[in-house]
């Protein structure tokens, strides 16, 4: 059985059971604009999140994402997410991260290979995004998930 799950910063969030807070822990800012870190809900969301960004309870949609579950509890998702929040550099340093913005997790993703690819899905089945780049496709969703051939990357229209 699929479960769906919203990522986005709190402020942004208008509906939805919220089933876990990220405390903010730095006041960074990366490239003058975005929040290093900034409080962010995890929120119960319909299977129909992972077909439409209509029912994704929070806007502008392009500053969340849905994470796609299968047969995994929702703390291993928490778990998941917690793991990911700082990640090693080229030096090997723990860095704290965007990792609630979907522009850098798709960059992120996109990056990956192998063993760090398989690391940053975790328990994950899917991570989706708003495939937003058309006016057409405005509700559609990208889904990121991992096979054995690497990131593969599908448009879900509703």
């Amino acid at each position: 059985m699929l479960s769906v799950y919203g990522v986005a910063p709190r402020d942004l969030i208008s509906s939805g059971k919220v089933l876990a807070e990220f405390p903010s822990f730095s006041g960074k800012i990366v490239g003058g604009v975005i929040p290093l870190d900034c409080p962010v809900s995890l929120l119960e969301l319909s299977s129909f999140a992972a077909k439409s960004t209509a029912h994704w309870p929070w806007k502008p949609i392009d500053r969340g994402y849905i994470v796609v579950l299968n047969a995994q509890p929702v703390s291993a998702l928490k778990n998941q997410l917690r793991t990911i929040r700082s990640l090693q550099d080229e030096l090997g340093q723990n860095r704290v991260w965007p990792w609630f913005d979907p522009r850098y997790l798709k960059l992120a993703l996109s990056a990956l290979e192998g063993p760090e690819l398989d690391f940053m899905f975790g328990p994950v089945e899917a991570f989706g995004f708003s495939a937003n780049d058309h006016a057409d496709n405005i509700n559609a969703v990208e889904l990121y998930q991992v096979n054995p051939d690497g990131l593969l990357v599908k448009q879900v229209s509703p």
